[in-house]
């Protein structure tokens, strides 16, 4: 699986689309403020958190942040069951 697009959204959101078709919107706004690590935290900065893009298969940000695609896919996933 992997990601094939990414699309900033307001605020802390993310449009992600993958290869196998499944697409959605992510809101990293709770686990950015609740992740204890300092280099997630930093992605609160907006315009850090503004340089999402493609690489790796996956999101990544350019302090070197990258979050699994499978992690993604199911926070996508998630989000859907919940509709």
């Amino acid at each position: 699986m992997r990601v094939t697009r990414v699309e900033l959204k307001d605020g802390y959101k993310i449009h992600v689309e993958f290869n196998d078709g499944a697409s959605g919107v992510i809101d990293f706004r709770e686990k950015l403020e609740n992740d204890h690590r300092e280099i997630i935290r930093e992605l609160l900065d907006l315009k850090l958190f503004k340089t999402a893009h493609v690489a790796l298969n996956t999101v990544c940000w350019d302090n070197g942040v990258d979050f699994a695609p499978e992690y993604l896919h199911e926070k996508i996933s998630s989000a859907l069951s919940k509709v």
